[in-house]
């Protein structure tokens, strides 16, 4: 019998920053044996603030088959017009491949054949509230499972 330790870890997990890659820059099978791709080769990179950020990361099956579900949003606090026409040209698509970095670890969701959604959701309230915000949604599945690496 394998027995789990279960105790609370003595640091704080904590959400840095996501990398976005070209899907096709994620080769399925360096997907699959946990390689990930050149810093060098992002599209874009967010610094995230932690207390905003929404991670759902499940396994599901279907059939009979597992999967992984992807759901992770984040918001954008800078709300110039660049960023506004930006996002709209970049995203709402689905070809990407991510990368979360917290600081103790990087995971690595999505390749070539299993491409992720990114969408960008206008937020704005306009209600004096100085609580606007645009959103970016990370959403898609894969058969295969998210690969880890300690940093």
């Amino acid at each position: 019998m394998e027995e789990f330790k279960n105790e609370s870890e003595s640091f704080y997990r904590e959400i840095r920053s996501i990398e976005i890659y070209k899907a096709s820059d994620v080769k399925y099978i360096n997907a699959f044996n946990g390689v990930f791709p050149d810093p060098k080769l992002a599209l874009y990179k967010y610094r995230i603030v932690a207390e905003s950020y929404s991670r759902g990361i499940s396994t599901k099956t279907q059939n009979g088959n597992y999967f992984t579900d992807i759901d992770v949003s984040f918001p954008i606090l800078d709300m110039s017009k660049s960023t506004y026409d930006k996002s709209h040209k970049y995203f709402n698509k689905k070809k990407f491949a991510i990368v979360l970095n917290s600081n103790t670890e990087k995971m690595l969701l999505g390749n070539d054949r299993e491409k992720i959604k990114i969408e960008f959701i206008d937020n704005k309230k306009d209600d004096n509230s100085g609580n606007d915000e645009f959103t970016i949604a990370v959403s898609g599945d894969t058969i295969i499972k998210p690969q880890l690496q300690l940093l």
